[in-house]
């Protein structure tokens, strides 16, 4: 699909996911007539509303009104009441990510961001870059950032490229930039090697003249001519750690720079890295990077720090997969003077299967762990997969893990146990922020 044949009249179904919402406000800002609907209010319906966009809370035919196209997330079936009178009425029906291609592939320059973690990071860090250096451009974040997860502009755009059903696919960047690239979504993938052979596909879609940014541990796995490495003019001299906030001096592409960021965490010194070798392809100076990296205040749940009460230190961050966790669970051991204590919420029951093993071994480094029911998402139970027995093999393992069958159980183990001088970790990529409300 091209922007060309997109109509006028657009409806979309699951408008309150961070994908769809900022297709919608896109579209709202191009002149389209959109409208949209999905099971529950949120922030997102409550921001399309407020931009003047009709929302419909619940599913019904009727709410695709007189739309020319219908679009759906993956976790809409196709027999959704509204996808059904779509089909009986003639009116198209594509996936989030084909309008995303379309949209984006629109641009002129085109920047994507990919990889297993920190693709959201990235894709902020790169539109603050972008914005404090004065180019007008787009951008379509994964998470919300200064409380939007959208932002209009031409001509340029920066956008996240997800690897979940081979939704990258889609996109045509002239600019790729790969964080990393580990196994992660095993209803999508047979292997790592199945992933790999994904994104090297998606590498070969820039075409000549444009650039993959690519870490120097990949080296070798995905050849291709117009190649970046982290690590090729950009070298980490000397790495300081603060209370588990990082700063660091590199010899870049233009000289010595340094670089002090403003959110915790060893890995997000991979992800400066990336974006100062974005920025050598974009030609932006290492200097306006580090000016920009100083004050970026980081991602709405990704260490999203809570207000500090007597529990001590409380973070939300959206860590779902076991390398994610473990980096966690590393910059809190890193900042506290106490405990680390955890409640997890695995997400979807073919990736705790998947990972059944690494789900335990990364809470090795906390002092206690909790396990909640897994959030299933857009899949239905897995025999034999669930909390309570990964819990049960945590603890069989030597870690101090149990199982909390609900929030309120939760709240009431975290108040039992979290002292001034510990950190709390709340993580998941679920509904468990309602948990953080209740703290």
């Amino acid at each position: 699909m091209k922007i060309e044949e997109v109509p006028r009249r657009v409806h979309f179904i699951g408008c309150g996911g961070i994908g769809m919402s900022g297709l919608m406000q896109h579209l709202y800002r191009m002149g389209y007539t959109v409208s949209g609907s999905d099971r529950v209010k949120s922030d997102r319906t409550d921001a399309l509303e407020r931009l003047g966009i009709k929302v419909c809370i619940g599913h019904n035919g009727e709410n695709i009104g007189d739309a020319e196209l219908v679009v759906r997330t993956s976790a809409v079936s196709l027999n959704n009441e509204e996808v059904v009178r779509a089909t009986e009425r003639g009116v198209p029906v594509v996936l989030r990510e084909e309008l995303l291609g379309a949209v984006f592939n629109s641009f002129e320059t085109r920047i994507a961001v990919c990889g297993t973690h920190g693709k959201t990071t990235v894709t902020a860090m790169l539109h603050k870059l972008l914005t404090d250096v004065g180019i007008d451009h787009a951008a379509f974040i994964g998470g919300v950032y200064r409380a939007n997860n959208y932002f209009f502009g031409s001509k340029t755009v920066v956008a996240e490229a997800c690897e979940f059903n081979r939704s990258f696919f889609y996109l045509k960047p002239t600019l790729c930039v790969c964080v990393n690239v580990e196994y992660d979504h095993p209803d999508c993938y047979k292997d790592i090697d199945d992933t790999r052979r994904a994104f090297g596909r998606f590498f070969s879609s820039v075409g000549k003249g444009g650039c993959v940014v690519l870490p120097s541990e990949l080296r070798g796995l995905f050849p291709h001519r117009n190649r970046l490495l982290y690590d090729r003019g950009n070298k980490i001299l000397s790495l300081r750690n603060t209370c588990g906030t990082f700063n660091f001096d590199a010899e870049t592409y233009d000289g010595t720079v340094h670089v002090d960021l403003g959110i915790p965490g060893e890995h997000n010194v991979s992800n400066a890295l990336a974006v100062l070798s974005a920025a050598q392809a974009l030609g932006i100076p290492s200097n306006a990077v580090a000016r920009s990296l100083q004050d970026f205040c980081g991602v709405d749940r990704r260490w999203t720090e809570l207000k500090k009460t007597n529990l001590g230190l409380t973070v939300l961050d959206y860590a779902h997969h076991p390398t994610e966790i473990g980096c966690s669970v590393s910059t809190a051991n890193s900042m506290t003077k106490g405990r680390v204590l955890c409640v997890f919420q695995p997400h979807t029951y073919t990736r705790t299967q998947a990972f059944w093993e690494e789900f335990a071994e990364c809470f090795r480094g906390a002092d206690a762990v909790g396990y909640l029911p897994i959030y299933s998402a857009r899949e239905k139970p897995i025999g034999g997969v669930n909390s309570y027995l990964l819990a049960q093999h945590a603890s069989e393992k030597g870690i101090n893990a149990c199982f909390l069958p609900d929030f309120a159980t939760a709240r009431k183990w975290v108040f039992g146990n979290c002292g001034p001088d510990d950190i709390l970790l709340i993580l998941g990529a679920g509904d468990i922020d309602k948990l953080a409300d209740m703290l």
